[in-house]
């Protein structure tokens, strides 16, 4: 079977610790290479996960004519400015969330994109998860009747003032809100199969690393709302509850599976007290390795493009104006 060479920029730790494994592990997909600005960097990475080639730059990377993927997941103000150089070089890019720090800046890759006829996608692993999957297919059925709301909890902590969402200012895009609310809104759209009309926000800023460390929000798709409290420095969790009129559903690891299979309960509404709830068992799966063979896939068997620069441009459009309401102390329209 033929199989996509990709390439890794940086060593950055979602990439050592989930995308190359995934790509490794994947059926149509091998890493050819790892670049990085520090030379001994690019090697020691490259040896520890058996990657036969390294770069010290990311031109050079870009310039090999043996790699046709980059994945890109270098900090959020770098994603525009390195993925239109790749463009520029031929080669498809997977740019890790967000996409870009503005719904305009999307506009320049697609430009880039298409003069250089190549793919420019958004990291959204979730949305290749059977979990989430199975939830929409489930919701489209009727099952839980009219979705009347969502809501998201995800949070972790951290006051490192080295850690990438601490160290870069939000107009860097550091913060909550770039880092983990852009997968409410995400996965809110996939649910629904439509774009919010308004958004309202606020946001606790970090008075030292000038960041929001806690965000919450409120989407209205007309006549349903999501709502989503997003934080850096609170205590670890994540979870998704869908209401519906009949069912309500509850999504328990809807973001880090990590290869681990899942839990959907699922509570018929009988009881407040939820004694009456079901569980429906996800198998385990890499989301990362289904994204990756989706996005070769694309290549070998020229399959249709399912998330492109549109759609990531949608998304970007809901956290430009939750940005704005944070600011404006008010609803805003999308």
């Amino acid at each position: 079977m033929k199989k996509i060479n990709w390439g890794i920029i940086s060593s950055a730790k979602i990439a050592r610790e989930h995308l190359i494994p995934a790509i490794q592990k994947s059926k149509n997909s091998t890493v050819y290479g790892l670049a990085s600005r520090n030379k001994n960097t690019a090697l020691k990475v490259s040896k520890a996960h058996k990657i036969p080639n390294s770069y010290d730059s990311y031109k050079k990377m870009y310039k090999d004519e043996n790699i046709q993927v980059v994945y890109n997941p270098l900090p959020n103000h770098l994603h525009l400015s390195s993925t239109i150089e790749a463009c520029k070089n031929k080669k498809h890019v997977l740019l890790e969330k967000p996409i870009t720090l503005s719904s305009k800046d999307v506009d320049k890759l697609m430009k880039v994109a298409k003069e250089n006829k190549v793919i420019v996608k958004e990291a959204f692993m979730v949305r290749y998860h059977p979990q989430w999957l199975w939830a929409k297919k489930y919701i489209k059925q009727g099952n839980i009747g009219e979705v009347k709301s969502i809501l998201t909890s995800f949070s972790f902590y951290s006051d490192d003032p080295k850690n990438i969402r601490n160290s870069y200012p939000q107009s860097q895009g550091g913060g909550s809100i770039y880092d983990l609310g852009c997968y409410p809104v995400v996965i809110s759209r996939f649910l629904l199969d439509k774009e919010p009309k308004r958004v309202v926000s606020t946001s606790l800023i970090h008075k030292k690393f000038k960041v929001d460390t806690v965000s919450s929000a409120i989407l209205d798709f007309g006549g349903v709302f999501s709502t989503f409290n997003c934080s850096t420095q609170s205590a670890l969790k994540q979870q998704v509850i869908i209401s519906g009129t009949k069912k309500t559903i509850v999504i328990e690891n809807p973001f880090n599976p990590d290869g681990q299979a899942t839990n959907i309960l699922i509570y018929k509404g009988s009881s407040i007290f939820r004694k009456d709830n079901e569980v429906k068992v996800i198998p385990k799966s890499n989301h990362y390795t289904n994204l990756v063979e989706a996005f070769s896939d694309h290549l070998i068997k020229k399959t249709k493009m399912d998330y492109g620069l549109m759609d990531a441009k949608k998304n970007m459009k809901v956290l430009d104006a939750l940005f704005k309401s944070a600011k404006n102390k008010k609803w805003e329209k999308v």
